[in-house]
Parts: structure tokens; sequence; C-alpha cells
């Protein structure tokens, strides 16, 4: 009897992470640790947990990514654990590249950013104004030292306000600029520029209008921490956002020697027959890169017009599409329930086991394939998917749009038209006499020659679950600013399993929800006896007991 496998992608997030590194820690807390998992031999758990190994494989293309297998479990699964590794693509961001996207970030119009990144986003976008402030003038009063033109001096004897006075009228003012600009959308576009020219005045201040030598030498020495800030810090990590999510010509060629190198991966565990369930885990920046090759590989290996579905897979994607009609005339854009939720879940297993139960199936072009679409599950830990609405278009209403185009597909997909769904048919209708009329083209769809999937509807096979940790709106640096909620009409559907997890750990012997963003798979928990709810969740969602 042929023994299941599973395999378990992982893609790791932003910065310069190290091989097998992200996927090592999943597999402690997915794996290693879980004591409830049943195996069909005791002597594969020891003291240091349930067993595993590593194994040379070429899947992912390199020698320095093997993968980690583990003994079966009572049922005879085993699980294969991978790492989909790109940081050496994007390693070689460009100071220019950071700088862009920084850019494009600040001059978003401020009505496109969420409530809940309004803080953060203001931040970063006074942070931005600063440096560049601050190292415009440090330069400008370096060439004007060299030259001898000192006209500052002569200003700063009738200068009136003391550098304290300047500093606590600068932050008054910005701080009531926000407070006003948070409650009124329509004034954040007129106060933005102001702020930042204040910002100005106050750094113009600060070098030029006060002959105090500490505090000069403490500006220059501040813009020379803060370039090397840039360089050690938000370079090797925001330079991997901005290598990726910036659409610029200098990055076209890495964004695309990361997606084909994650669909080289997934390719080779589609063709290879001893795996039928595949599990992605992402987070972070890992996130937005597995969403964009999800997309790609369903157009290619899902039931769509290159892979005609058989009929029980159009009758699964018929009964998802009747589900989603029934649940959008209950709701509408309001918030589905839990039992409802859960319903539209189990619509998608459906779906992802008639798929798997059908198998390869001859291609459109006549070809033969042993890859079918296997993938059940996507799970994002603190994605950027988040703020899409400005990270990746120009407000919620060219959001909107991008979706309805199917660009960023959604949970549930979008309709192929106002007469069909998900599956979908050309061909004229050709009523049987000796069958009954078909009440929807759906219905109709079922039984028709050539109908499938369209393009855009990977989220009607595969469940996605989302997890985050809200992080304090004022004091954003507590919980995870970098991710966020996906579910919802104006996200990214309703079909999405949000998980908010609200991680706490101890620190100094207290309690801390310091920047959790890399703490999604890490058991916080201080009790032996049990685990962190976070961890709990995430190993539910990979569900490695349930195949």
């Amino acid at each position: 009897m042929k023994r299941k496998k599973q395999a378990v992608v992982v893609v790791h997030g932003m910065g310069e992470q190290r091989p097998m590194g992200t996927m090592r820690t999943i597999v402690d807390a997915l794996w290693t640790t879980d004591d409830s998992i049943a195996l069909n031999d005791p002597q594969n758990r020891d003291e240091d947990g349930n067993k595993s190994w590593i194994v040379p494989d070429i899947k992912t293309g390199s020698h320095d990514l093997q993968r980690i297998t583990t003994p079966g479990m009572q049922d005879g699964c085993r699980t294969d654990f991978f790492e989909f590794y790109y940081a050496d693509i994007l390693d070689n961001a460009k100071l220019k590249n950071l700088w862009r996207w920084l850019m494009r970030v600040i001059k978003v119009r401020p009505e496109y950013v969420l409530e809940r990144m309004v803080w953060p986003w203001t931040a970063l976008c006074f942070l931005v104004v600063l440096i560049l402030w601050v190292m415009f003038s440090v330069l400008f009063l370096g060439v004007a030292t060299q030259f001898g033109i000192d006209f500052w001096s002569e200003a700063a004897k009738q200068a009136r306000l003391s550098v304290p006075g300047v500093i606590f009228l600068g932050v008054v003012c910005l701080v009531l600029m926000i407070l006003v600009a948070a409650r009124i959308n329509s004034l954040r576009w007129l106060l933005r520029w102001p702020s930042y020219a204040l910002i100005g005045l106050v750094t113009y201040y600060l070098i030029f209008l006060t002959e105090d030598l500490t505090l000069r030498t403490l500006v220059v020495s501040f813009t020379i921490l803060l370039s090397i800030a840039t360089s050690l810090i938000f370079l090797p990590y925001l330079g991997d956002v901005a290598g990726y999510l910036g659409a610029h010509p200098d990055t076209v060629a890495g964004r695309h020697l990361v997606r084909d190198r994650g669909l080289q991966l997934l390719r080779r565990l589609h063709e290879d027959p001893a795996y039928e369930r595949i599990v992605i885990v992402a987070h972070s920046l890992g996130s937005v890169v597995a969403y964009d090759i999800l997309h790609l590989l369903w157009e290619e290996l899902g039931p769509t017009n290159e892979n005609p579905p058989g009929k029980k897979v159009r009758q699964a994607l018929a009964d998802h599409d009747h589900l989603v009609l029934e649940l959008n005339q209950k709701y509408g854009i309001q918030r589905w329930s839990d039992a409802d939720l859960a319903r539209y879940c189990a619509a998608q297993s459906n779906v992802s086991d008639a798929i798997r139960a059908q198998g390869a199936v001859p291609r459109k072009d006549g070809r033969r394939s042993n890859a079918y679409w296997k993938i059940t599950d996507f799970i994002t830990a603190g994605s950027p998917l988040s703020h899409a609405q400005f990270l990746l278009a120009r407000g919620a209403v060219n959001f909107g749009k991008l979706k309805k185009e199917r660009l960023f597909p959604t949970a549930p997909p979008q309709v192929f038209n106002d007469d069909f769904g998900v599956l979908y048919s050309n061909d004229p209708i050709d009523f049987a006499a000796e069958k009954p009329i078909p009440k929807t083209r759906t219905e109709w769809a079922v039984d028709a020659k050539n109908a499938y999937a369209h393009h855009g509807a990977v989220f009607s096979a595969v469940r996605w679950t989302n997890f985050y940790d809200e992080h304090n709106p004022f004091f954003f640096w507590q919980g995870d600013v970098l991710g966020g909620p996906l579910r919802g009409a104006g996200r990214f559907g309703q079909g999405i399993l949000d998980q908010n997890v609200k991680i706490t750990y101890e620190r100094f012997g207290s309690k801390s929800r310091f920047v959790t963003h890399t703490l999604y798979w890490t058991d916080t928990e201080p009790k032996k006896d049990r685990v962190s709810r976070n961890v709990q969740l995430m190993r539910d969602a990979v569900n490695l007991k349930g195949m």
C-alpha cells in the first residue's frame, strides 16, 4: 500500500535570512514539540520531541536548501518540509530602490491610508522627511563653511527663541496637525506639506540659528547614525520590500527571478506522485510572493481551460458558486458569520478533494503531465497584504477595480460575469429533451462540454488562514504593525479566516508586546504543560494530522 505524504512549503519574510533558518523554527513549532501527534513507532519520539531528519533534495534548486522529513504518523502519513528561499535574489537591493519606494509611500494620498495605519504611516513619512532635511542641511553647512560663508551667525544673534522652545513648538504643531487630520480625512492632504515644511524650519533653526557647537555636533552625529542605520537595518529589510513591491525597471528582473524560482519548486512538488497534499506557510513579504505565485500556478495547473475538469470537479465548483451566491444575497458586504465561513471553507475543501481525486488530466494542447492541483491551504502571518490598497494600489477604489479585473485573487473569487460564478462555459446552451431545464447557467455548465474555472479562482480550492497581531493604534510598536486583517469586502474577501493572536512574552521579568512580527510560531507560554495560543492556532491551520 502506498504511504501518504504531504508537503509543507515555508516562504520566509524580508531581511537577510539564512537558508533553512525559518523552516527549522517552523518545523520545531508544528512537528517537534507537538505531543498530540500519534506516531506509528514510539521510538521516533525522544526527550527533544518528535524526530525528523534532513535529507538532500534538489527540488528547491539549491544544495543549501534540503528537505526536512518526518517519520510516519499512526495513519502512515509522512510530512516533508521545504523552504522557498529568495533572499539571495533580493540581496543586491540598491539604496536608490529603497529611497524610491519610500518616496512613493510618503507621497501616497493620505485618504488612501487605513485608519489603523495613520500613525505608523505618519511616523514613517516624518522620519524620511527629517532624514532628508538634516542630510541636506548638514551638506549645505559643510559646503558653506568650506567657502567661508557664515550668514547664519548674524541670524543667530537675532533669533529670540531658544532651542528647546523651537523644538517644543514644532512638536506641538505637528501633533495638532496629526490629530486634526486623523479626524478629518479631507484635511490630511492639505496639512501634510505644511508639516513637512515645519520639520524643515525646525531643522534649519537647530543647525543655522544656533551658535552652540555641541548642538551642531549632535545633529551631525545623529545624521551619521541615521546613515549607518539605513545601511545596516533599513536597507537589508526594507530593501527586500522595495526590491519586490517597487514596480520599476530596476526591480522587474528580480521579481521575475523570485517568482520563477517559486514556480519551479511548486511544479516539481505537483509532478511528484508521492505527494497528495501541499500546504504553503508564508511570513511577512513572503506572503506577497507566495500570493503572486499561487495566482500564476493556478492558471497552469488548476481546473482552468488549460486543464479541462471532469464532471465531479465541475459539480464541486458549481456547489461552491451556489453557496457564494446564497451568502452574498444573505449578507451583501456585511461580515459573514463564523458558521457560514465554516460552510465556505468546507466548500473549498470539497473542490480541492474533487481535483485531487480526479488526478492528472490531458491538457488542452493534448500533452500529458503528472501534475495536478494539490495545494489545499495557504497560511499567511504578518502579511503586508493588509496594506494592499496603498502599497499595491492607488486607494480603495483602484484596489477594488484591480480585484474585479482579477489581478488580485480574492476569497471567494470574483465572478466570471453576471451569469456565471467561478465555473463558466462559452458553449451555446443546448437543452436536451430528456433532461430537466437547468435553473441557472452554472447548473447548465456542470454538463457543458467546455466548462472551466476562470484564472482568478485559486481560492475556490485553497483555504486561506491569516495570522496577525493587531498593533496599538498610537503606540504602534506594541504588536505587529506590518501585518493586519485580510478578511472583508474591502480587503481580500469574506472567505478568509483571520486569526488575531495577541502575542505576549516575558522580558525583564514582565510581559511585553514589543514588535511581535517574528513571533507567530514562537511558543511564548511560560508554563511547560501548555502551548501558547498562536502556536496552537498555527498547528490547527496547517493540520498535519488531518490528511
